[in-house]
């Protein structure tokens, strides 16, 4: 078994080909560029042509940049150059696992676009998988940057509905969230296993990959206080979802039990904007079969390429 820093080796060697893991070093380049907490790490997926199209891709509450490898080395081997951060409090960050704000994930997604524009000169489009969904939505919403989105799920991580059902506290969610801004201020980064709060055994349909994510050093296993409070008070977001104009590819396994389908369709019937598309996927919230990912690569180069005729 992989330990430490090639914990993600484990992933690969067991689910999606360890030809992955090659392939990763081969292509992909570690940087690390200055966010509102100091540096952050990402890791940058470059074609041999700066003019193509560039996926800004944010991990979820349980994973990590490294993760997202069976998402992105589809896409990167179709031309598209990409670059998947670690956001604050994730990955090989040096920074404390677990510490974060909602605010703090959006500030680095704006970094990590602004970088992305710097480098390369073709669109840019940002996106996520499981609550990156939310939160790339959320930090285009705020700040503006890019000429699309596409998620792998994307919901109203606000919609009190999802947190009174969907989490582990369930209807005393909001019940709590006074006791929770108390601890907040007075021991704000005082961490707790994040699966107290949200289920990690429906990630995926495999319960050995469940329990390996939960052990995973990398991975979203912790969430401080402050962490807790912000994603409860601070994912509204700033553009709602009708008044959205841009793009939008929503992707969506439909045997999710993490993030039921309920949520995402009653999210895309909101939006509003002309140039989007719902794509339906068989399996669970992660995928773990590769022709998921297949599919996945061929459905993202043809809505790009629609909305480049456009």
């Amino acid at each position: 078994m992989h330990t430490g820093i090639d914990f993600w080796k484990n992933y690969m060697d067991r689910w999606f080909g360890n030809e992955l893991i090659a392939e990763w070093n081969k292509n992909v380049k570690i940087e690390e560029i200055q966010s509102i907490n100091g540096p952050i790490h990402i890791e940058v997926y470059k074609t041999d042509n700066i003019n193509n199209p560039t996926l800004v891709f944010s991990h979820g509450i349980a994973g990590y940049a490294r993760l997202l490898l069976p998402f992105l080395m589809p896409l990167y081997k179709l031309g598209y150059n990409i670059i998947a951060p670690d956001l604050e409090g994730y990955g090989y960050n040096k920074r404390v696992k677990g510490n974060f704000t909602w605010n703090e994930h959006l500030v680095n997604l704006k970094d990590t676009v602004e970088y992305a524009r710097k480098n390369f000169t073709g669109k840019v489009f940002l996106g996520g998988a499981s609550m990156g969904g939310p939160l790339a939505y959320a930090c285009d919403a705020r700040y503006n940057l890019a000429d699309g989105l596409i998620c792998w799920c994307l919901w109203d991580f606000s919609d009190k509905e999802f947190m009174c059902k969907e989490t582990n506290t369930k209807k005393m969610t909001f019940v709590l969230l006074p006791i929770c801004k108390l601890l907040s201020k007075l021991i704000g980064k005082i961490r707790l296993k994040t699966y107290a709060f949200i289920s990690y055994d429906t990630l995926t349909d495999d319960k050995a990959f469940n329990d390996l994510v939960k052990i995973d050093p990398h991975a979203g296993t912790l969430i401080s206080f402050r962490g807790i409070v912000s994603l409860l008070t601070q994912s509204k977001p700033d553009i709602l979802h009708n008044a959205y104009n841009k793009p939008v590819l929503l992707c969506q396994p439909n045997e999710d039990k993490m993030t039921p389908v309920y949520y995402m369709k009653k999210t895309f019937d909101n939006i509003k904007c002309k140039d989007k598309k719902y794509v339906d996927f068989p399996g669970p919230h992660f995928p773990v079969k590769k022709e998921t990912y297949r599919k996945w690569a061929k459905e993202v180069d043809a809505f790009i390429k629609e909305i480049q005729r456009t």
